[in-house]
């Protein structure tokens, strides 16, 4: 009785820490996410993934400081703002592969 029982609680102790590793993997990856500095002209929105489009207010936009940098380039058509989208498209790599290795630490090394 007590080696199943014993065998039992390991296996559960086992899968609450699988648990926990995958679960803090999960924070980390969102955390990746964050950049500090902020979108362009919206230091408030942080979050690279995922924010208001400031072309569309109503609906967010997947890496939306990238989004917006191009519209402007496209725009516009000068030089410094698409230099703004190779910053923007550095950053949304950086990111990402951040996040990758926070997901995947043995596929993605440091």
């Amino acid at each position: 009785y007590e080696e199943s029982r014993s065998k039992i609680l390991d296996d559960k102790s086992r899968k609450q820490m699988d648990m926990r590793r995958f679960n803090d993997r999960m924070i980390q990856m969102e955390r990746s996410f964050i950049f500090p500095p902020g979108l362009p002209n919206r230091p408030q929105n942080r979050h690279i993934l995922i924010a208001p489009s400031v072309l569309d207010s109503y609906s967010g936009s997947a890496f939306p400081g990238l989004f917006d940098s191009i519209a402007m380039a496209k725009e516009s058509g000068k030089e410094e703002d698409w230099n703004e989208v190779k910053k923007q498209l550095t950053i949304a790599a950086w990111v990402t592969k951040a996040a990758a290795r926070a997901l995947f630490p043995d596929v993605f090394p440091s």
